[in-house]
């Protein structure tokens, strides 16, 4: 591949190419052309029920739609895998379905910047206990600080973390008020009521006029309001006081560590009540994880499964409604090389033939194991049919008079491409050139060369860096052809 677009490059380092767009020494109407804007293509995950115009799409997605509709129908289901390699859409369908279920509540857990926030821990050696274990608990903290985060705190007043919220205005209208009620109660009216009343006593049945009944009234709301002060502040010293274990903001979560040793018992076993509570108490449907194969660690889905276990037990289906845990994975998070990380005691070297072979079925074992069911994500565009993408957005962009040309140009590079993400990039940064390009009267390029560079530039940036250095195979490449041209 490579070789192919290396070779397509050196002529545009050639002098005197002959040019698609005529010579340029004749007027140009440019001016007479209103500017026009580079719309860009999105690199978000796509919504597929905005989608109506593409019939091919519509169906693809339909087909997911059908099989994750007859996955949460059945009872036994309540974890599922979602597979597929990079850049396949699985975060596209997942979005697209879950949004389109109103009626139903979910919680999306993404640890896409966990790396960064960890720091170097991650990328330490894994045959350390104790820094697997940190690492373990990292991780667990931060699926409890983003399912926190996504719960309204009056929906788990018990729990032992909360996120910090803003106070309404108008409670704190309201204690204020309740407040200089009672003091204004206890200071002027209550003497003047517990006169009446010891009157009353000694002449009963007590004549009552219209102002008795009054500081009847008035001695009610008082009780009211030094009800509503007293219990709430005893909720409050109950669930949020000294006793909290920790708490949560939006940096991360700060643990009370006396008395734990995180090195020997996890995250979450050391609070395993408080993390059923949140899950049961949050009242979702769906708990849609994504991201947690990066970390290459099978003991995170092992706790997750119980847990999602416990959870169930507690709403004890079909009085309450089941919860539901969806991972959104790679092909590879059960592959033969992460077992084999995982499981380092267990394959010794000593019989390395018969240790891979088992390791491919502990890993094809290992994956129909930890789900109740596994849906595998086919990716829309690949090698086979992303000619037929570049086509509709670029071969009218290439101004080439032989359409033929860039036709079997395009899918010559088409083979090599086989991620939609990828595809749109390349079409945005050729649009974007393009568009600098056009802009200029003293530039005559070739757009099948320029749309050569910038594949070249996206699939293999760091040898297209080298080229400002003096040095790589791209560079090597040109200056030889150059040469050759010279002599």
């Amino acid at each position: 591949m490579e070789n192919y677009l290396l070779n397509g490059l050196t002529s545009l380092f050639h002098k005197n190419e002959p040019s698609n767009k005529g010579n340029k020494n004749e007027p140009s109407n440019k001016d007479n052309i209103p500017n026009s804007s580079v719309e860009l293509e999105s690199l978000a995950p796509i919504d597929y029920t905005q989608i109506a115009s593409d019939e091919f799409e519509t169906n693809y997605y339909k087909v997911y739609k059908d099989v994750l509709n007859s996955v949460i129908q059945d009872k036994l289901i309540k974890n599922v895998g979602i597979t597929g390699g990079y850049g396949t859409g699985k975060s596209s369908i997942i979005h697209s379905y879950f949004n389109e279920l109103k009626s139903k509540t979910s919680i999306y857990i993404s640890l896409a910047h966990f790396d960064s926030l960890a720091g170097n821990t991650i990328h330490t050696p894994r045959d350390d206990k104790t820094i697997n274990s940190q690492i373990d608990n990292i991780l667990e903290m931060k699926i409890v600080n983003q399912l926190v985060n996504q719960i309204e705190p009056d929906k788990i007043p018990k729990a032992n973390f909360l996120a910090k919220k803003n106070i309404k205005k108008y409670k704190i209208v309201s204690y204020s008020l309740s407040i200089i009620c009672l003091i204004l109660y206890f200071k002027f009216l209550l003497p003047v009521i517990t006169e009446k009343i010891t009157y009353s006593i000694k002449n009963f049945p007590p004549n009552l006029e219209c102002i008795d009944y009054i500081l009847i009234i008035i001695s009610i709301i008082a009780m009211i309001s030094l009800y509503y002060l007293l219990s709430n502040t005893i909720k409050n010293i109950i669930y949020k006081g000294n006793w909290s274990k920790l708490t949560i903001n939006t940096m991360g979560i700060n643990v009370n560590m006396e008395n734990r040793d995180f090195s020997t018992v996890s995250y979450f076993d050391n609070f395993l009540s408080d993390v059923i509570y949140l899950f049961d108490e949050s009242d979702a449907d769906f708990v849609i994880f994504e991201d947690l194969d990066r970390f290459n660690d099978h003991s995170i889905f092992e706790k997750l499964r119980e847990i999602n276990l416990m959870v169930n037990q507690r709403r004890n289906p079909p009085k309450r409604k089941k919860i539901m845990f969806f991972y959104v994975i790679s092909d590879e998070v059960f592959s033969e090389k992460n077992v084999d990380s995982t499981n380092n005691s267990e394959n010794s070297s000593a019989n390395s033939e018969n240790s891979s072979a088992n390791s491919e079925n502990i890993a094809a074992t290992e994956k129909t194991k930890f789900f109740d069911v596994i849906i595998p994500i086919i990716p829309i565009v690949n090698n086979t049919n992303s000619f037929d993408y570049l086509k509709s957005k670029l071969l009218d962009e290439l101004e080439i008079t032989d359409k033929n040309d860039s036709e079997t140009f395009l899918y010559q590079i088409s083979i090599f491409i086989d991620d939609l993400r990828v595809l749109k990039n390349i079409v945005n940064e050729f649009k974007i050139y393009k568009e600098i390009h056009d802009d200029d009267d003293n530039t005559d390029i070739d757009y099948k060369q320029l749309l050569a560079l910038i594949i070249y530039k996206t699939l293999n940036s760091s040898d297209f860096n080298d080229l400002v250095k003096s040095k790589g195979d791209l560079y090597t490449l040109i200056k030889n052809s150059l040469e050759d041209n010279d002599e």
